[in-house]
């Protein structure tokens, strides 16, 4: 069972490693993207998921769940964000939708590689694209009217 899981977390992994990209580029072509935010959402539930089975079966594990359920709450609330229009959103969305996907290339890099420099170094290189995301958002932004 252990085996099937793992599987189904590296297929999952990869998908949302290869759909979040995607996704953001629909979105720059002025595409809503909703296909490849639904896939991206699913492939991500399906990592917390197996992840939390594979935690909870593996002795010393444990500790790696909350990162789990933090991974989806950066999603989910970059998500509603936009689409609730909350105030602030566009300084917020690009660091939530971001550490998602920081937290997919985090997984890849301590899993494949055990250093423990890849906990770090996904999240600051993640900066630059999140800067770029959140200035291109603030200049697309209408101009506040004057009352």
């Amino acid at each position: 069972m252990r085996d099937t899981i793992l599987a189904l977390h590296v297929v999952a992994g990869t998908a949302g490693l290869l759909l979040g990209p995607a996704w953001l580029l629909s979105r720059r072509r002025g595409s809503p993207g909703r296909t490849s935010a639904r896939a991206y959402h699913g492939a991500v539930a399906v990592v917390v998921a197996s992840s939390a089975y594979l935690a909870v079966s593996a002795p010393g594990l444990w500790w790696l769940l909350p990162f789990g359920a933090l991974t989806e709450v950066l999603l989910v609330t970059g998500s509603l964000a936009r689409r609730r229009n909350w105030p602030g959103w566009r300084t917020w969305q690009p660091h939530l939708l971001g550490g998602s996907y920081i937290a997919l290339v985090t997984g890849v890099l301590v899993a494949g590689t055990g250093n423990p420099i890849f906990w770090l170094f996904p999240a600051v290189v993640g900066q630059l694209p999140i800067a770029i995301a959140k200035r291109r958002l603030h200049a697309a932004a209408p101009l506040p009217v004057a009352a």
